[in-house]
Order: C-alpha cells, then sequence, then structure tokens
C-alpha cells in the first residue's frame, strides 16, 4: 500500500512542479511581451487598406530592391544584414508581410493577389523608384509570381532564392510528398507561444555570430506576433500554390534562380537515403525547371550552402543583385 501512496504522491508532485513551470513562463511570457511594446521599431509604417504593414527602407540610390521573406517568423529580419550591404548602391526595401512581427493583420484572406496588392500599396505609399528589381526567398518566390503576374509594368528584374515549387507533388512520391510537407504543430505552437517556450524553441534562429546579434536579440522579443501569423499562412498554402502554379510565364522579365547543391544540406531533414536521394534529385529538376518561367533566365549554382543562402553566402546574392542591375540597366 505504501508504495501506491508514494506513487501517487510522486504524481501529484510533478504535476505541480509542472503547473507552477507553466505559470512561471506564462507570467514571464506577458512581461516580455510588455517590454516589446516599448520596442521603437527601426522601420516605417504604410497603410494598406485598413491595416498597416511594416517595412524597413535603407538606401537612396537607384534602382530600387525589394525583399520577400520565406515561411518564416522572422519577416523582414531575413534580410537585414544584406540591406546593409545593397543599400550602397540600391534602394532596398523590406517588410512584414500582415500578421507577422510588426505588421497588422486585417481579416481578409491571404490569396498571393491579396499579398501583391498589398506589397504594392506599400511600395507606392513609400515613394521609392520604378521598376522593381524583387528578390525571394522559398515561399517568398512562390508570393512574388502574383506580383509579377500583376504589376509586370513595376518589374525590371526577378532573383529567385532556393525557390519553392508550387506544384511539387507532381515531382515527389507521395512518401516524400507527405514527409517534406508535414508542417508546424499548429495547437502546440499556440501553447508554447501563450507559457513562453517558443522563445525557447526559436531562440536560434539566427546564427550564433556577431553580425546576427541585433538580430538575436530583437527576434525573441516580437517572435509571438509572428506565431499565428506563420500557422495562417501555413493554413494557406495549398491555395497559394495552386494560384501561383497558373501563373507560368514572366513573358522575357530577366530571372535568375539561386540553387543550393550541396548533397549533404538535407541530412538533417531526412535520414532515410533512399528518400534523401529523391529528394536530392527532384530539387535539382525543380530548381532547372523554374527556369522556363521566363525566356530571360539563368541559374546559378551555390555550393557550401543550406536552404538559407541568405546566411551561409550573402556575398553571392549581393553580386546577383549587381549583375541584374546591369543587365537591367537602372544603375546610376
Amino acid at each position: 500500500m505504501k508504495i501506491f501512496k508514494w506513487i501517487k504522491t510522486g504524481l501529484l508532485g510533478v504535476l505541480i512542479l509542472a503547473v507552477s513551470l507553466l505559470t512561471v513562463g506564462f507570467i514571464f511570457e506577458q512581461i516580455s511581451r510588455s517590454n516589446a511594446e516599448k520596442l521603437i521599431p527601426h522601420g516605417e509604417f504604410a497603410d494598406v487598406g485598413g491595416h498597416k504593414l511594416h517595412y524597413y527602407k535603407k538606401g537612396k540610390d537607384s534602382p530600387t530592391v525589394v525583399f520577400e521573406s520565406a515561411f518564416d517568423p522572422v519577416g523582414h529580419l531575413e534580410w537585414y544584414n544584406l540591406q546593409q550591404d545593397i543599400s550602397k548602391f540600391a534602394t532596398t526595401v523590406s517588410y512584414d508581410r500582415a500578421g507577422l512581427l510588426l505588421s497588422e493583420r486585417k481579416k481578409k484572406q491571404k490569396t498571393g493577389k491579396a499579398m501583391a496588392e498589398e506589397l504594392h500599396v506599400l511600395l507606392e505609399k513609400s515613394g521609392v523608384s520604378k521598376p522593381y528589381i524583387l528578390v525571394g526567398h522559398s515561399l517568398g518566390c512562390t508570393i512574388l509570381r502574383s506580383f509579377v503576374s500583376n504589376y509586370p509594368q513595376d518589374v525590371a528584374g526577378v532573383i529567385f532564392i532556393e525557390s519553392q515549387c508550387p506544384n511539387e507533388e507532381d515531382y515527389m512520391s507521395k512518401e516524400l510528398y507527405t514527409l517534406v510537407n508535414q508542417g508546424l504543430p499548429g495547437g502546440f505552437l499556440k501553447f508554447a507561444n501563450a507559457v513562453g517556450l517558443a522563445r525557447l524553441m526559436f531562440k536560434d534562429i539566427f546564427p550564433d555570430k556577431e553580425e546576427y546579434a541585433y538580430l538575436r536579440t530583437l527576434m525573441p522579443a516580437l517572435l509571438h506576433k509572428s506565431a499565428y501569423g506563420i500557422l495562417e499562412e501555413q493554413d494557406q498554402m495549398p491555395f497559394l500554390y495552386k494560384e501561383a502554379s497558373k501563373i507560368t510565364s514572366f513573358g522575357d522579365i530577366p530571372l535568375y534562380v539561386l540553387t543550393a547543391t550541396d548533397s549533404d544540406r538535407f541530412d538533417n531533414m531526412i535520414s532515410d537515403k533512399k528518400l534523401k536521394k529523391e529528394l536530392l534529385d527532384v530539387s535539382a529538376k525543380m530548381q532547372k525547371d523554374l527556369l522556363k518561367l521566363s525566356t530571360n533566365s539563368e541559374q546559378i549554382l551555390v555550393t557550401n550552402s543550406s536552404h538559407y543562402i541568405n546566411e551561409d553566402q550573402p556575398k553571392i546574392i549581393i553580386t546577383a543583385v549587381k549583375n541584374m542591375i546591369s543587365k537591367t540597366r537602372l544603375s546610376n
């Protein structure tokens, strides 16, 4: 009988400890959110139709380089370091999509067309010069298809960095497609966001390097603002893919496709050798097929890089932007 009493006491103690930790976490989260409200944004805000989007503009020279972020809670911060360099020879604009970081969310479906319209209004209100050079990463490339389709007259050139392929299901086996599209656990992430666990989960989202010190400080403070926005985008992905897959041509608008080539870049994602080889093969084919979007396209193969070329090989992106400026004859 005593052993059952000890077990009961032990379980009760574990429960009390868990509740105490969650309570402390919740209080810590609320204090952190309160402190975050005191942060002074380093960017500006533009009303795009009943809600405001936050954007960061740096540089004074023509042309204008516009960045679209990946499926990622970091929003415009993905491009912050690159903007410090590219702004030396161009005007750069990055922004937070509705519901991410500092941007407000309006109850309007997040379609590619709707996001293109919001970005178009933002750029008009920012006063930057046209035409733009668009730079997207991963999901950001899929989203940019709608902007190019709806505002081709405003686009001088496009740079895709490790672009997603909206019809990737056509390239993959059912097993691989299911594996790579598991998504984030929505219910758990919402819970983790409420009790402060999300801050711990994403504390290393930027590399532990000196040049990322500012971002590693800023991102945890603002992470809670992106949690629901990123889950909404995840729910919307099938519709974004379907919409983007219908946009199959940019005409002769210059397009660069930057592709990571390291054979070990999926090691942390897939352990099965057969599936990893399949992913490497179909990724190479999908990236090659992206060149069909424009009659004036070029692929740039990037070694020693993961999916995040902007962190691993930023100089290659800077060079690509410079070359695109020369190619489109937009340089001063």
